[in-house]
């Protein structure tokens, strides 16, 4: 059976209603016993001091510490005091002593005179006195008067009132404090969404609820996270569409320009090459060779415009990413040493990672990091390339210790025709930012001033995949 959050709540309050009645059953059940027990042993001293009291009366010889023992033991029961009163109406044995053989008082005998007519008690505030006739073989003996003290016993119940309402208050306390605790566990994961909800409103997307519950406040984790998938899915279809609107505007324009400036720059590379080959002077040779490099340096600007406007093919196949970087590594091994840069590899040269990509796109996307960082760092440092893997995708990290750029600057690297080198055209890292998106991964980019720089790009590996040690 599944248990729904209303299912729970029900349950949780019909088992605390249940619990609190048991409780305060037994309490209840515990309490009167006790006042029942007691009540059972004031009558039981009660009989007894009245059988005390007949013996007393009764036999011939007194004994007196007898009685005034027995009531030391009751006194804080109730009976403050017993006297023995003979058919004279003189108090004959009394538990206090000092009463022995005085008269009665007024209000005594007017108690003797009611006890005559039937009424053996009466009250006097918290008093009870108690007169009961003595009749022995048909012969009046005298009277046996009690003092008893209702305090005592109105002691005992209120203490077992406050007992009972403490009892009340111990168990509504319980529940006060498990209802906070039910309330608290219910409206924290509700506080999560809440809180993740705002985080969406304002932007942020890289929100994850984590969903422990198997109830409605589960489901409600399960829709907002599918939500946060849709809206991300989203996000990156329209910064595609922006994308592809973009280039389609660089490619219109750049089919334009390329014949507008390419046949230009092919005949004034021509009558270059015809001016060298008449020139004999070695000023001039080498001027028309300064002329024939920025052509080609042109030449270069307006093919990468050319290919940045142009839609990619993807030509996936299986390939050693390991050897992909190798072979990358291989063409800039010389300008490396030549300016001092050292090459850290954080993976086994040896090894194999056999994924399905365009490994001609990627070398491509791999020399363009390569080259950024070379730049970077005209002085030599240090390249590190890292490869790492947990199973679903595949990490390219490359890192230098180059002069590096502010955060100001950092966000626009991947926009097209954004550059801090002089001269450059700033297409390299949108073109990879372009490839990597096709493979269906994601490229990210830190640096600090002085700092050098991290490029990373992550790309799904195939499930089909071989890795291999060397």
């Amino acid at each position: 059976m599944r248990w729904t959050l209303n299912k729970k709540l029900v349950s949780m309050m019909v088992v605390l209603s249940s619990l609190l009645i048991i409780i305060m059953y037994i309490f209840n059940q515990y309490y009167e016993e006790q006042l029942f027990d007691t009540l059972k042993e004031k009558s039981r001293d009660l009989v007894r001091s009245f059988q005390l009291s007949v013996e007393e009366m009764t036999k011939k010889d007194h004994d007196d510490m007898k009685l005034l023992s027995f009531l030391e033991e009751v006194r804080s029961e109730g009976i403050s005091e017993i006297n023995i009163i003979d058919s004279a109406l003189k108090i004959s044995e009394s538990t206090d002593p000092f009463k022995i053989g005085d008269e009665l008082s007024d209000n005594v005998t007017e108690l003797i005179f009611q006890s005559e007519e039937g009424r053996l008690i009466t009250e006097n505030g918290d008093l009870f006195n108690v007169i009961v006739p003595v009749v022995v073989k048909g012969e009046h003996q005298g009277y046996i008067h009690m003092i008893i003290d209702s305090r005592d016993i109105q002691s005992f119940l209120d203490q077992n009132v406050k007992r009972r309402l403490g009892a009340a208050a111990l168990l509504l306390f319980t529940g006060i404090v498990i209802a906070i605790w039910l309330s608290t566990r219910y409206t924290r994961p509700i506080k999560q969404v809440v809180h993740a909800a705002r985080s969406v409103a304002a932007g942020d997307l890289d929100v994850n609820l984590r969903v422990n519950e198997k109830d409605e406040i589960g489901e409600l984790k399960e829709s907002f996270n599918q939500m946060i998938d849709r809206l991300i899915e989203l996000r990156h279809l329209r910064d595609r569409l922006r994308e592809t609107e973009h280039l389609s505007t660089v490619g219109e324009l750049a089919s334009s320009v390329a014949h507008e400036v390419r046949n230009p720059l092919n005949f004034i590379s021509l009558s270059v090459d015809h001016l060298m080959d008449k020139s004999a002077e070695s000023a001039s040779t080498d001027l028309l060779m300064k002329i024939k490099k920025e052509i080609k340096r042109l030449d270069s600007l307006v093919e990468n415009f050319l290919a940045y406007g142009r839609p990619l093919k993807i030509v996936p196949k299986t390939a050693n990413l390991i050897q992909v970087v190798e072979e990358t590594l291989s063409l800039v091994y010389a300008r490396a040493e030549k300016v001092g840069i050292k090459i850290d590899r954080i993976y086994d040269p040896l090894g194999s990672i056999e994924i399905r990509m365009d490994a001609e796109l990627i070398k491509t996307c791999i020399l363009n990091i390569v080259q950024n960082s070379f730049q970077a760092m005209p002085d030599g440092g240090t390249l590190a390339i890292e490869l790492s893997e947990d199973g679903e995708k595949i990490t390219v990290k490359i890192s230098d210790t180059g002069k590096g750029i502010g955060p100001e600057k950092a966000g626009k690297v991947f926009e097209p025709f954004f550059t801090t080198r002089e001269g450059g055209l700033g297409l390299g890292l949108a073109i990879t930012k372009r490839v990597v998106g096709e493979h269906g991964g994601r490229i990210y980019f830190s640096s600090e001033k002085d700092g050098g720089s991290v490029v990373s790009f992550v790309i799904p590996l195939d499930p089909n995949r071989k890795r291999t040690e060397g």
